[in-house]
């Protein structure tokens, strides 16, 4: 009798969880149809265009006059901020690039953003793959970037297909948890969340010339106390305790949708296996971290380590004698392995 009540249990309690934590959905407006490809047009001085390419590590903007056209609106926005964004990609033939709306204007925005990012996928010859696991993410109640396709022309030359994708910031959080005032902590390589203690500041640690958690929001405060104590939950509640005590601190449960996601398209440059790109948001009105997935290019096949992530054991994903609290926690608790087991099936 248990085994059959048990799956009806297991829905009920999902769909609770969900209503409870339910994000907002902005839909893709006029920035980010994706019934058309819009144009976009960067107009900047061609000297500066020049050291912009000479020099692919700087992060410094210029002023550049951007255009908008998606045969419904057409905009001129002058000036915007314009430089080079990414990692990798700084290096590629074809470049991506940040469009600041509020750089020389302040509280600029354009369709409720502050900055566009147009990446050039250049892992990708699809030009496909992170619209792809963007569109599958939000279909999943997921709350991640809108994207759509846009081609680009700088000086009126064209540069080719981009993907434009929501950036993720404070007006984000707003837009989807309905508050900005959280901590929202951009997490890189080699963002393992493994547990330094309880001191706060042991986790604003350097990689390079770059912060691993870097805080988003409240830089003047700089308090990294609700991080260190999430990351102290996984470290030391027992697998008895971890629910009750994750339960108020992390959305644990959307969490283990975007596992099933990863998992599901092969998406290896995440947290479960590169310890890399994802967002952490400290929602105010639930209290709870949010886990915001971020750069989804290295999947459906994308491939550095000569892995077949098709046929990777699901339970097993991330890379073995190497720390992942978040991901291997989760996988030793029973209730948890069978939300996470749900997911995957509707994945599937």
């Amino acid at each position: 009798m248990m085994k059959r009540i048990m799956p009806f249990l297991l829905v009920t309690i999902l769909a609770v969880r969900s209503l409870s934590a339910q994000p907002a959905f902005p839909d893709n407006g006029q920035l980010f149809v994706d019934t058309v490809v819009p144009r976009v047009d960067i107009t900047v001085n061609p000297d500066t265009l020049a050291w912009i390419y000479a020099n692919p590590t700087s992060d410094r903007e210029f002023h550049a006059t951007f255009v908008f056209d998606n045969g419904v609106v057409r905009d001129t926005i002058d000036p915007v901020g314009f430089r080079l964004r990414g990692n990798t990609s700084r290096w590629s033939k074809k470049k991506s690039f940040k469009v600041s709306f509020n750089t020389f204007t302040p509280g600029g925005k354009y369709y409720g953003v502050e900055k566009m990012n147009l990446n050039g996928e250049h892992n990708d010859p699809t030009v496909m793959r992170s619209k792809v696991m963007w569109d599958i993410l939000r279909k999943w109640d997921i709350p991640s970037p809108r994207a759509n396709h846009v081609r680009v022309y700088i000086n009126g030359n064209y540069r080719g297909l981009y993907i434009n994708v929501e950036h993720i910031d404070e007006e984000f959080a707003l837009s989807r948890f309905g508050n900005k005032d959280g901590n929202l902590y951009k997490c890189l390589w080699p963002a393992d969340l493994a547990y330094r203690g309880t001191d706060p500041d042991s986790y604003k640690i350097w990689s390079g010339d770059r912060w691993v958690y870097e805080l988003m929001t409240n830089q003047d405060e700089n308090d990294f106390s609700d991080l260190a104590a999430f990351i102290g939950v996984l470290e030391n509640s027992t697998d008895e305790k971890l629910i009750c005590d994750l339960d108020v601190l992390f959305n644990g449960y959307d969490y283990l949708k975007v596992l099933a996601a990863q998992i599901f398209c092969g998406d290896w440059d995440g947290y479960l296996y590169n310890k890399n790109n994802f967002y952490l948001y400290h929602n105010t009105a639930t209290g709870l971290f949010e886990y915001i997935p971020y750069d989804t290019d290295n999947s459906f096949g994308i491939d550095w380590f000569n892995i077949d992530w098709a046929s990777r054991n699901i339970y097993n994903w991330a890379p073995s004698g190497q720390s992942r609290p978040l991901y291997k926690r989760l996988m030793q608790v029973p209730a948890y392995r069978a939300w996470y087991t749900y997911y995957i099936k509707q994945a599937i």
